[in-house]
């Protein structure tokens, strides 16, 4: 395990880079709470606007050198809190009335009704030409064609509205989202956002570091697991984040454990600090544990009791260094025998 440091900044790094660019969206208010909604707007965008007005809160990113007023791109964010009456299908429905009636001709899918991992959703496409309103509800003015996707989550109290735009004078605009595989266009940024509950930590959400058994096998693949017994990892130590204030983005970090006992080597504790380093930045982490070829004796049970005891030595450590002992969680991978 020499290279541990080095190991651990080259996958973060990677991780970064490919999954998330910006601080998620989360909990934003002086009382923590429980459920939070992470949204990653695009590598180099910015918070341009936020405000809150009455029961709503509203968010505005754009790319870099954009203004809420002179934009070509726009990603909005709306949380209405105490929202028992609203539903995300009428929600969709309303908008895609809205644009019916100021559209000179209009294109649109859905809305399509999502579950997304037992919160109810809908997503809504429309593109828009020849409007007849001058101006959007936040002062930009209307273009000759506009499009716009929405995905709105209804919450266990409040519901979630995130919409995606781009205006221009004309349609076929290299920058227009047409020419892509699908209608959607956008799906990368779509299949990022996550509402979660940190008080159920059986659902798995990556933005809080609790990573599906399917995530943790692809993160774990990348360093060649060697185990025989039909798993590709043991277990996974997350470290979830202070929700009383902005989450970082989540950080994986694939670990082999060597021969001796964790914890005995400079270039493990020099790993704990890493880890440390990211609790204080408040950044999610999920260390995916597997055993190293040396390390591996060859018997479940033996190989399973190792990484047990590793991942406790870890823990305690992580404590030592002032991670509260409720920010961490462990699951065991149920793909492996006996487990």
């Amino acid at each position: 395990m020499k290279d541990l440091g080095n190991s651990f900044k080259r996958w973060v790094g990677r991780l970064l880079i490919a999954v998330v660019c910006l601080v998620p969206v989360s909990a934003m208010t002086a009382e923590p709470r429980s459920e939070v909604l992470f949204v990653y707007p695009p590598d180099g965008w910015q918070l341009g606007f936020e405000t809150e007005v009455g029961n709503i809160r509203f968010y505005e990113y754009l790319p870099a050198g954009q203004t809420v007023s002179d934009w070509t791109e726009l990603i909005t964010v709306q949380i209405v809190e105490n929202t028992r009456d609203l539903n995300p299908m009428d929600m969709a429905r309303d908008l895609r009335t809205r644009f019916i009636t100021e559209c000179g001709k209009l294109t649109y899918r859905g809305p399509d009704r999502l579950n997304m991992d037992g919160y109810l959703a809908a997503r809504l496409y429309v593109e828009c030409a020849d409007p007849s309103a001058a101006q959007r509800p936040g002062g930009a003015k209307y273009r000759k064609h506009e499009v716009a996707a929405f995905q709105i989550i209804q919450g266990k109290r409040d519901i979630y509205v995130i919409e995606r735009a781009w205006h221009g004078g004309a349609r076929n605009h290299p920058g227009a989202p047409y020419g892509r595989a699908d209608l959607w266009g956008w799906d990368g940024f779509w299949h990022g956002i996550e509402v979660c509950d940190a008080k159920d930590r059986d659902r798995t959400c990556f933005g809080l570091g609790l990573l599906s058994p399917e995530k943790a096998n692809i993160f774990v693949s990348q360093i060649d697991p060697v185990l025989p017994y039909g798993c590709d990892y043991f277990r996974v130590l997350s470290i979830l984040p202070d929700l009383g204030r902005p989450a970082r983005p989540t950080m994986v970090v694939p670990m082999k454990l060597s021969l001796g006992p964790f914890g005995d080597s400079k270039n493990e504790l020099a790993f704990v600090g890493e880890l440390l380093g990211a609790h204080r930045q408040n950044r999610p982490a999920a260390v995916v544990l597997t055993l190293a070829g040396n390390a591996l004796a060859g018997i479940y049970t033996t190989d399973f009791a190792k990484t047990q005891r590793d991942a406790a030595a870890m823990r305690q450590l992580l404590i030592d260094g002032g991670v509260p002992a409720d920010r961490l969680h462990e699951t065991v991978n149920g793909s492996c025998p006996g487990s």
